[in-house]
């Protein structure tokens, strides 16, 4: 399963893959990460990445995903909050989000979603100290 959702207001685009991604699913995913990310027109916003239940997937649908997340990062990505309930598939996207962004600055793993709301909310302040967005934004 595959979802991206946008919350403008608090510069955060939400994504979340379970299970075994076939690779049509991982187009329409990238297709629809991508849609999101360029309506920041490549200034700074964060990203929630929930792939609780994801499994590891085969070396094509990899390459989609690796893409987008390359494609995201060059256009803003401040910072991206990771969870994931299994091992292997941890790994699998640590290594996938450190290629397709060498010196991988912006993804911190989190093991709740509390925590990534925590950590994306010091992300949110950080931004609003920066003047990038605005109080309203600045709530969770």
């Amino acid at each position: 399963m595959i979802g991206v959702t946008n919350h403008p207001l608090r510069r955060t685009i939400v994504v979340r893959l379970t299970g075994v991604i076939s690779a049509p699913e991982m187009h329409e995913f990238a297709t629809r990460y991508r849609a999101a990310t360029d309506t920041y027109h490549g200034e700074p916003h964060l990203v929630l990445a929930d792939m609780r239940g994801m499994k590891t997937n085969a070396p094509a649908t990899v390459n989609i995903l690796q893409s987008s997340i390359a494609y995201a990062r060059s256009r803003g990505v401040h910072c991206c909050a990771h969870i994931s309930d299994d091992t292997v598939a941890r790994l699998q996207m640590a290594r996938i989000a450190r290629e397709a962004t060498p010196g991988d600055d912006v993804t911190i793993d989190v093991v709740s979603l509390e925590e990534a709301e925590v950590v994306l909310q010091e992300k949110r302040f950080e931004l609003m100290k920066q003047g990038i967005m605005g109080p309203a934004g600045a709530s969770a």
